[in-house]
């Protein structure tokens, strides 16, 4: 296998997670009712890699004409935090992810870039029993792009041995700004949004194996 740098988003790519965030979000605003619901579910669908810092303000702002100060942005993070953190921990890994962490771990280093907010993320893995796997774990406030850079230049990478897995725009853009390749963890929820992407795609870590080793 070519590359020797490895950096993962975290939900939709190492855990089955997904669909445990979009239950929260719609949750929160469905009090706010069905349609406006639905239009929240469909940007955070959309959105994947967007922090939950910048969602809550667009969604008050773009569906409810309110302006939230940051201690309600922080009160609403911290809801959040509580209704998915430990469902998280508890769900599914994408098939083969600890195999394959633990095939490569010796030839590759591995990084987490989520769009979670770090301490978050750092205990979701820890508590998941992959965190020693990983050099350095990420979260927000930091944007994927301006982490990417960050992990290039402290490491002194080599851009043709650094890949992205990812499932969401901002890591298929990260990777991009950044000029280093791109996978695509493929699910239900990014068909219709890189369908005209030429990109190589696995839905499993057994699949993307034969992937990096043809």
């Amino acid at each position: 296998m070519k590359y020797r740098n490895i950096i993962f988003d975290f939900d939709g790519v190492l855990a089955e997670s997904v669909e445990i965030k979009t239950k929260a979000f719609y949750a929160i605003y469905h009090k706010h009712g069905e349609e406006i619901a639905q239009k929240v579910v469909l940007h955070h669908k959309e959105n994947g890699g967007m922090s939950r810092y910048e969602k809550f303000p667009y969604y008050h702002k773009k569906f409810l004409n309110i302006d939230l100060s940051e201690k309600e942005v922080n009160q609403l993070s911290g809801k959040f935090s509580k209704m998915v953190i430990d469902e998280v921990i508890k769900a599914n890994e994408v098939q083969g992810a600890s195999w394959f962490l633990t095939k490569y771990q010796n030839h590759c280093k591995y990084w987490i870039v989520s769009a979670t907010p770090t301490n978050e993320m750092i205990e979701i893995a820890n508590k998941r029993g992959i965190g020693k796997f990983f050099v350095t774990i990420y979260g927000s406030p930091g944007h994927k792009k301006d982490v990417v850079v960050k992990i290039l230049k402290e490491n002194s990478l080599v851009n043709n041995e650094t890949v992205f897995l990812g499932d969401a725009l901002s890591d298929f853009e990260a990777a991009k700004n950044n000029n280093i390749d791109f996978i695509l963890r493929s699910t239900i929820e990014n068909k219709s949004l890189f369908k005209n992407e030429n990109m190589d795609r696995y839905k499993d870590y057994y699949e993307l194996d034969k992937i990096l080793n043809e």
